[in-house]
């Protein structure tokens, strides 16, 4: 049986029913009888006509707050999201008569109250008399205050009345879906490779080699990059396993928009093993900085039943700052931008920070100003450090696409 009420007029009409049996059968009404209308309609829509009525009705819901985040206790209960809505209902119990019939009205409120009052725990039923549910059913405290803006808010005249609060109620969560049917045939292709012999890639690995400001020519610093960070004319090491085979010796490019492109002129074939692809990043590389992934197969195209491919490692294309003529750039003269010569910088795209300082792109015609930077074209970038900026010296950093340039120039500022 699902869990909680699909429909909360039956909460309603359950306790309209216990009104209707307690004017019926009760000592209020019965001794001196008068006609007495129940309905579950709000203050401004009951009938203005002669008999007295009582309306139920229902003006405000809320999620239970002791039960929204608890699981419902009982067996086979689904997890969240599956769980039933918990609820609090709030109703309006109201009493008006004819004008004159004070008795009237407050007879019916006296055998409302009395009625709610001896049924605190309220089973909700079906048609077929099967309990759905067990709600609790009290009164709750409500200053004039409180009453008056809801009877403000109402729009009629302010009547007896009184709040009950039906707690707590249980809304059916959607059915979970049905399982999955049993497995009646598949399908087994079985490819010719043996399972020891298909290519794998474990990962990039790129040692970064630069000359720091200071250092001597041959006294390099280095560091490993996992994935490899590599500009044009950079090598770095693809790893993994069977790249002696025909399924591993095609090397393919995965770009950013999911296109593949074969890269294999890239290997150095005497650097390379059958757990190692030794590649080298051309000089006229084309491609724009960004991440990529790389994949090993055989020649084959994608469009070929016959095609193989192993997973994808990614590794990043930097822009390249050009370190050949030493690691500090040169000042500039008096009035003139820095100048960054390299590759790659695409304009739009490029961000330029001396150590952690970001500079702005300069957006009108002309050099940059203090604190600007602009993009003369692929293989330039001008820029002039900003005012105020302490003594020192600071790495220059160049930033395409989210792809940093690996460590090559500095400035001195005075």
């Amino acid at each position: 049986m699902a869990l909680g009420l699909l429909d909360l007029s039956l909460v309603t009409a359950r306790l309209i029913e216990l009104l209707f049996d307690a004017r019926d059968n009760g000592p209020i009404i019965q001794p001196d009888p008068f006609t007495l209308e129940i309905s579950g309609k709000p203050p401004d829509r009951l009938p203005k006509g002669e008999n007295c009525q009582l309306g139920l009705y229902l003006f405000h819901v809320v999620p239970d707050r002791f039960q929204r985040n608890a699981p419902v206790t009982g067996p086979s209960v689904p997890p969240l999201p599956a769980q039933p809505l918990s609820l609090d209902l709030y109703y309006l119990l109201t009493a008006c008569s004819p004008e004159g019939l004070f008795d009237q009205e407050q007879r019916a409120m006296s055998m409302a109250l009395r009625c709610f009052y001896e049924n605190p725990v309220v089973q909700i039923k079906d048609a077929a008399n099967n309990e759905l549910a067990r709600v609790c059913l009290t009164m709750e405290v409500e200053s004039a205050d409180e009453l008056g803006r809801l009877w403000q808010a109402a729009a009629t005249s302010l009547r007896v009345s009184a709040v009950y609060k039906v707690s707590v109620v249980f809304l059916q969560a959607p059915a979970p879906p049905a399982p999955a049917k049993d497995v009646l045939d598949f399908t087994l292709s079985v490819h010719p490779v043996a399972p020891g012999d298909a290519p794998f890639v474990a990962g990039t690995v790129a040692t970064v080699r630069y000359l720091a400001p200071g250092h001597a020519p041959g006294d390099l610093s280095r560091f490993d990059l996992f994935p490899a960070r590599v500009a044009a004319e950079q090598s770095f090491f693809l790893y993994g396993s069977g790249f002696d085979t025909n399924d591993g010796k095609s090397i393919y490019l995965l770009t950013p928009a999911g296109a593949e492109e074969d890269v294999t002129a890239w290997r150095n074939a005497a650097r390379s093993t059958a757990g190692r692809h030794a590649l080298t990043v051309p000089a006229a590389d084309t491609h724009a900085a960004g991440v990529y992934q790389l994949r090993v197969g055989n020649n084959k195209p994608l469009a070929d039943p016959l095609a193989r491919r192993s997973a994808a490692t990614p590794f990043s294309l930097a822009p390249l700052v050009d370190a050949t003529s030493g690691p500090l750039l040169p000042a500039p003269a008096p009035g003139n931008p820095f100048v960054v010569t390299g590759g790659g910088f695409s304009p739009g795209q490029a961000e330029v920070e001396l150590d952690t300082v970001s500079l702005r792109p300069r957006t009108a015609a002309g050099n940059p100003v203090a604190g600007e930077f602009r993009v003369v074209d692929a293989a330039t970038i001008q820029f002039v450090p900003p005012g105020g900026l302490p003594a020192g010296q600071y790495a220059v950093r160049v930033r395409v696409n989210d792809v940093e340039s690996l460590p090559a120039k500095w400035v001195n500022l005075p």
